[in-house]
């Protein structure tokens, strides 16, 4: 994430524009130079990674050559990228802890140091190998292989795109409304981490964090909703990061004419689980579907199991420990339940032959968003906390304390709050009745 917050930033975008556009005619020279520019930059900040990222995108290369060239089988290129990916994670994420534990704080220790961005060079490198095994892709240059895994804009925190999207959705010649919205993006990114993020959120909203992850902290002595609220902030806040650096990702790669995909998709607005997937970090959701559920549910003709392999894979990912694997199970399971619970429907409409009232469909979407939301901040109890215990203490407090608050109201209170929320669904079945009417009367 350093390369959005370093003061490199300035006057190399200054600098590299006027030569990407100006003197640089032929796209060739152009590719040539994003590759000596990204890894340039990448040097001065991480210069060990940038040995190990050009080693490994040669690793990659020579893998698509000996299976071109059938000196490798599928499986063996398969095998071969996959052991690649988990070795290099491995020593990435958790090689200076090892080494610190083992050797101590030493010259190897200090060198062992990773990008944030490992996880999303990794799954770029194995999206490459396995779309050339499925014969998706042909071209195997070097020079455009290392411009497409070392793209800085990208290079942080994703998103995760492919290479055929990287390269056939530019823009050759330069494109004012590109520019320009490359601009306002980067200006959204900027002012949803600095202000939001890093000002409002953290004065606001901080402390809540901050008493939950107290060491003492305890559902008899805290407020009913206190641990709900942390699972809702870090939530919010999860967002806001993520986003944020995607509209820099895209912001900064179309100011050199990239089309970088879109990673969120108003996720806050899913009625269910599955819809929230394919609206929550798009690219890292998509790259499980075609490389892990497709795969599994294939070979076992299993959805639940497709499901649970791709969210464990996607944990995993973040991190290796017990805390983001019950997250995978957290997600696996609800994804499963809302699978089952549309072929239920389905099947229960071609029985009764029976279709939802305006009333019912008007309820149903706002309903949706409500349990979506709720969900998804309730994982985050496992993945915001130090430890295991800590986790299932913060999320049996944050589903028993709304119980606990509404029994302490009283019957006034009880009264004013059924009152507020009649009201406000009065309120969205009427915008969503005149919604539907709008939608029909434009079609």
């Amino acid at each position: 994430m350093r390369i959005y917050f370093t003061w490199l930033l300035i006057p190399v975008v200054l600098v590299a524009l006027p030569v990407y556009w100006l003197a640089l005619r032929r796209d060739g020279q152009r590719r040539t130079f994003i590759v000596i520019l990204s890894l340039t930059v990448l040097a001065a900040l991480q210069p060990a990674f940038a040995v190990v990222a050009v080693g490994l995108a040669f690793v990659a290369h020579q893998i698509v050559e000996a299976f071109k060239a059938r000196r490798l089988t599928t499986a063996r290129a398969l095998v071969i990228a996959v052991a690649v990916a988990v070795v290099t994670l491995a020593i990435g994420k958790y090689g200076q802890v090892m080494v610190g534990r083992l050797w101590g704080h030493d010259w190897l220790w200090s060198h062992l140091v990773m990008p944030l961005g490992i996880s999303y060079f990794v799954f770029r490198l194995l999206q490459y190998v396995f779309d050339h095994l499925r014969g998706v892709l042909r071209d195997n240059s070097f020079r455009d292989l290392l411009a497409f895994m070392l793209f800085l804009p990208t290079f942080p925190a994703g998103p995760l795109e492919t290479y055929q999207g990287f390269y056939g959705k530019r823009s050759v010649d330069f494109d004012l409304a590109l520019f320009n919205a490359g601009l306002r993006r980067i200006v959204i990114g900027y002012f949803k981490k600095i202000f939001v993020e890093d000002l409002v959120m953290a004065i606001y909203f901080g402390p809540y964090v901050t008493r939950v992850l107290r060491p003492g902290f305890g559902f008899e002595s805290a407020h009913p909703l206190q641990a709900s609220a942390f699972c809702a902030i870090v939530f919010v806040r999860a967002y806001i990061d993520l986003s944020a650096y995607t509209d820099l990702a895209i912001g900064f790669a179309a100011l050199f004419g990239f089309r970088i995909m879109e990673n969120f998709h108003y996720p806050f607005l899913s009625q269910n689980l599955a819809e929230f997937w394919r609206r929550w970090h798009i690219s890292l959701s998509s790259w499980c579907r075609n490389n892990v559920y497709f795969p599994v549910f294939g070979a076992t003709r299993k959805v639940w199991l497709g499901l649970y392999a791709s969210m464990m894979t996607m944990g995993l990912w973040h991190y290796v420990g017990l805390n983001w694997a019950l997250w995978a199970l957290w997600h696996g399971t609800g994804l499963v339940t809302v699978n089952w619970w549309m072929k239920h429907k389905k099947q229960r409409r071609r029985t009764t032959k029976r279709r939802p009232g305006p009333l019912q469909q008007a309820l149903r979407a706002p309903l949706g968003y409500v349990a979506t939301f709720c969900f998804v901040a309730l994982g985050y109890s496992f993945v915001s906390t130090p430890n295991i215990s800590k986790a299932f203490v913060v999320l049996f407090a944050a589903l028993a304390g709304p119980f606990v608050w509404l029994a302490g109201l009283g019957a006034a209170g009880l009264a004013a709050l059924l009152t507020a929320l009649a009201l406000a669904a009065g309120v969205i079945v009427v915008v969503s009745v005149l919604r539907r009417r709008l939608q029909a009367a434009e079609a």
